[in-house]
């Protein structure tokens, strides 16, 4: 081989190693996802109460990111993260249930040495605790929740923020010190340590910490009031996002309450700040819930179901963005009354053993959460017969005319 040939085999063989290298990195920073089947293989920890917007879940040992409705498992070493705009809860085994906002990455550890321990990696998560306790690591420093206690962990930039509702926790910053602050109190932690912050001056009352408010059309008028010594000059902030970088509205808060005409869907984040924008309260959020009914698809309607008693038989439906469990309903009456078959499923689909005599019967889904029952999906007729049909006698000899 000439130099010139050795050359252009090396420069080829180059352009390819950089071409793989380019293709890898590219993976790398957008991940792969993973797909429904895709198994954890480390033990599992918690699950996903509610999610809603697009919230995200990357198993352990895996770089992709696959969606996170409510009802998903979260296993050890499970990363969640929640995008602008979407907000998702946490339910562990103890009774803990931990918030997580917009903009938050946490990673979730099983518990080690009778430790319970989730990494917040960045944004802000509030928790009710339950009989465990909770730790909280961050890169700024360590919130350790007390069991039952009730607390708000935010991480900005390199400090981290504790606020104790009800309980207590224990603080530790960069140096090692640790702090013991009770409900009501606040206290900030760094690398070079933790310092106490004044407590807020005024309290938030309604609605309550991560209300979720279904409506159907258009939003109802939503009350929000706190308590409190009020400045002259404070204003209610009414924000979309948690950084409050676009204010909707700014009212006076000289009552002790106002009412919020016509909110946003989706989350909404309110605070009480002074005349010069400083906050004096801790800020929460609420989300306007819209009560969308499924699209139920299978049995379809007019559809015949051969199903001898116990036999299985499949439905399915459209899936709503962010719910993961809804009430299947079987009744022999259009109106639902009465509701002769209810069963709460997981996911878009069912394959339930059927126990039902011969006759015509509708079907129907609803969403079945937290905020209760939604509305149901248009009902589906379908009949049910337990010995097939014969098929129509065949004319072995058409032409021959048949005479009383």
């Amino acid at each position: 081989m000439t130099a010139a040939g050795a050359l252009r085999e090396r420069d080829l063989w180059l352009a390819g190693v950089a071409a793989l290298v380019a293709a890898a990195s590219l993976s790398l920073a957008l991940g792969t996802g993973h797909g429904a089947d895709a198994v954890s293989t480390t033990p599992m920890v918690a699950s996903v109460k509610q999610a809603s917007g697009d919230v995200k879940l990357r198993l352990a040992f895996t770089l992709g990111w696959g969606g996170a409705n409510r009802g998903v498992e979260v296993h050890d070493g499970d990363a969640l993260f929640v995008p602008p705009g979407a907000e998702a809860t946490l339910a562990f085994s103890d009774g803990t249930e931990l918030s997580l906002d917009e903009r938050s990455l946490v990673v979730i550890e099983r518990p080690r040495a009778g430790v319970r321990s989730v990494t917040l990696r960045q944004g802000s998560v509030s928790g009710r605790v339950g009989s465990e306790g909770l730790t909280l690591q961050t890169p700024a420093g360590e919130a350790k929740l007390e069991a039952q206690s009730e607390a708000r962990v935010e991480l900005t930039g390199q400090q981290l923020e504790v606020s104790v509702r009800k309980g207590s926790a224990k603080v530790k910053g960069g140096s090692g010190a640790q702090t013991t602050i009770a409900g009501g109190q606040r206290i900030a932690a760094a690398t070079a340590g933790t310092t106490e912050l004044a407590p807020f001056a005024v309290q938030l009352t309604a609605p309550e910490p991560q209300a979720r408010i279904a409506f159907r059309g258009n939003t109802a008028a939503i009350t929000l009031s706190w308590s409190g010594e009020v400045p002259e000059g404070a204003r209610v902030q009414v924000a979309r996002d948690r950084l409050y970088a676009f204010v909707d509205a700014e009212l006076l808060a000289k009552d002790g309450s106002l009412v919020l005409k016509q909110p946003s869907k989706g989350v909404t984040w309110w605070r009480v700040v002074d005349a010069d924008g400083r906050p004096i309260s801790e800020a929460r959020r609420f989300t306007c819930v819209e009560d969308v009914a499924p699209v139920a698809m299978y049995p379809r309607s007019g559809e015949v179901l051969l199903a001898p008693p116990g036999t299985a038989v499949g439905f399915a439906w459209a899936p709503l963005p962010g719910i993961g469990r809804y009430r299947l309903e079987i009744s022999p009456s259009q109106g639902f009354e009465p509701v002769t078959m209810s069963e709460v499923v997981n996911g878009a689909t069912a394959r339930l053993p059927l126990k039902l005599n011969e006759s015509t019967w509708f079907w129907r889904v609803r969403v079945d959460d937290e905020t209760g029952l939604g509305a149901p999906s248009e009902p589906m007729r379908f009949r049910v017969i337990h010995k097939g049909i014969p098929d129509a006698p065949e004319l072995l000899s058409p032409e021959i005319e048949v005479t009383p």
